[in-house]
């Protein structure tokens, strides 16, 4: 229990925080375990361009952001950028 009205307060902070925190990143495991089943159910190049897109946006926008760690977002993006060029080529 926090010993003063600052303490509490910034307690009540870390729990909103945290609430976001967690929303983004359940929703940027989401965008990339779509764009990865675009990739291996063989859908239209339209589709997964779009669907990487997104994904590499919202990585770098959460990244900006300080919802996760700008060099995570960095090897998150390659990495489904990496998988993206191999189906392709």
């Amino acid at each position: 229990m926090a010993n003063t009205k600052s303490a509490a307060k910034n307690a009540r902070k870390a729990v909103k925080r945290h609430a976001v925190r967690v929303t983004v990143k359940s929703e940027l495991k989401t965008l990339r375990k779509g764009a990865l089943a675009l990739l291996e159910n063989n859908a239209s190049a339209e589709e997964i361009s779009k669907a990487a897109n997104e994904a590499y946006s919202k990585y770098a926008k959460a990244a900006a952001n300080h919802y996760i760690p700008k060099k995570t977002a960095s090897r998150k993006i390659g990495r489904l950028m990496r998988a993206l060029n191999k189906k392709q080529a």
